[in-house]
């Protein structure tokens, strides 16, 4: 090889080693491909965060090995921002008076989805596993739904009606329901493997100040915004002056351990309801924060190990089928309990299967916790993990197509012509 040729090659590799090094060239690149790949998912009818995910997998440790595990703790504020957001946004989704007239439905789907998928995924597991505590913080777990993921599709396809409102609504009520049983189930286990007498008492605790004082902060700042919004007339103002709060709730959501979900999700949801310009500023924030969900879902997409099938594919394969069939027929049976329309009780039971990031969060905090009761805790709390990475890469992907789906088949999809840039010819 000529010198000329060693020089030319070592000035790349040093190029591409500084790009893969460097923060911002790593957030850039995984912007640019995430938008490309997902469009061009779009392109074949499949939704746009499955195409986003897939580049996170292969700019992972599963694929190209760009992103790393020690890295990625340093995307975790991006991380926590962009969960901030979409609680938000689904929250000024809900609308009172569409809740008040689906309340009775909207109630029974969740205890029954509730029931049936905690109660289908401790049984068909212990079956499988004949493991008691990995059964039931595993069916505790499989509660929650990804908001971020279904709720995804239903702003890329502008859906909105009856369905749209439902999957919304069940979307906080699962998350809350999942720490709600995380918080009895994973206290049991941890005093009774630490030799400890478990109290319901302390396990309440864990909920209420997990949930309540999420409540109370997005109350609280939910009422600072409105006041903003009438100290503030123009619209710039309002947008800036919400993306603010929101990140301001989330970050005193993060400081007194609560869920920033549910904070920013009340937050959203009484902005909404209560300012005549919330629609519209909404919307801005919304299409600002785009950049910040390309990169959440590539960086969830990053945490998922493909290399874990093979040894862990029957566990994984069977907490995926049980989840699956619990939120299936729980949801169904809900809707037809509640007498709910017909297009509620055809395509409710096929839009709440996606998982990521409460589940994954939860296992995590599961992990560090059995971790310190040495090493049969932190073995349990290893399986899980990994149970939840192998599962969760198959619910990401089944889950966006099949809620795409039954919005299609519901008629609820409004999806407008998207608007073009034009270009001036050049001379």
């Amino acid at each position: 090889m000529s010198y000329f040729n060693i020089v030319i090659s070592s000035f790349f590799s040093q190029i591409i080693n500084y790009i893969f090094v460097n923060t911002f060239a790593v957030l850039g690149i995984a912007i640019f491909i995430g938008i490309l790949c997902g469009r061009l998912f779009d392109k074949i009818g499949i939704p746009e965060v499955v195409g986003v995910v897939l580049v996170g997998i292969i700019l992972g440790e599963s694929g190209l090995g760009i992103l790393h595990a020690e890295e990625l703790e340093y995307f975790k504020p991006l991380v926590d921002l962009a969960l901030a957001f979409f609680g938000f946004f689904i929250g000024a989704e809900l609308k009172i008076f569409k809740l008040r007239s689906l309340g009775k439905v909207i109630i029974l789907i969740f205890i029954s989805e509730v029931i049936f998928t905690f109660t289908i995924v401790l049984l068909g597991l212990y079956i499988y596993l004949n493991d008691l505590y990995m059964a039931l913080l595993l069916g505790t777990l499989a509660v929650s739904t990804a908001p971020a993921a279904t709720a995804d599709v239903i702003w890329e396809y502008k859906a909105s009606g009856e369905l749209t409102t439902t999957i919304l609504a069940l979307i906080g009520f699962d998350d809350v329901a999942t720490i709600l049983i995380y918080s009895i189930t994973s206290n049991y286990i941890l005093n009774t493997l630490g030799g400890v007498e478990f109290t319901i008492i302390h396990a309440l605790g864990f909920f209420l100040s997990h949930v309540g004082f999420a409540v109370l902060i997005g109350l609280g700042f939910g009422g600072l915004l409105i006041g903003f919004t009438r100290l503030f007339k123009r619209m710039r103002e309002i947008f800036i002056v919400a993306i603010g709060i929101v990140i301001l709730a989330s970050g005193v959501a993060e400081l007194v351990n609560a869920s920033e979900i549910v904070s920013t999700l009340i937050l959203g949801l009484i902005f909404s309801n209560y300012c005549r310009k919330a629609d519209r500023a909404v919307g801005v924030v919304r299409d600002l924060s785009e950049p910040i969900f390309t990169i959440f879902f590539v960086l969830i997409g990053s945490h998922l190990k493909i290399e874990l099938l093979p040894t862990l594919g029957g566990v994984a394969l069977a907490y995926t089928f049980t989840s699956i069939l619990g939120k299936f027929s729980g949801a169904t049976l809900g809707a037809y309990i509640s007498n709910a329309s017909a297009n509620i009780r055809r395509n409710i039971g096929l839009t709440l299967y996606s998982q990521a990031g409460i589940t994954l969060g939860l296992g995590h905090q599961l992990l560090y916790d059995l971790k310190e009761l040495g090493l049969v805790g932190y073995q349990l709390g290893l399986k899980i993990i990994n149970i939840l990475l192998s599962a969760t890469l198959i619910l990401l992907i089944v889950g966006p197509i099949m809620v795409k789906y039954a919005l299609y088949r519901a008629n609820e999809v409004y999806r407008e012509e998207v608007e073009t840039m034009d270009y001036i010819p050049l001379r």
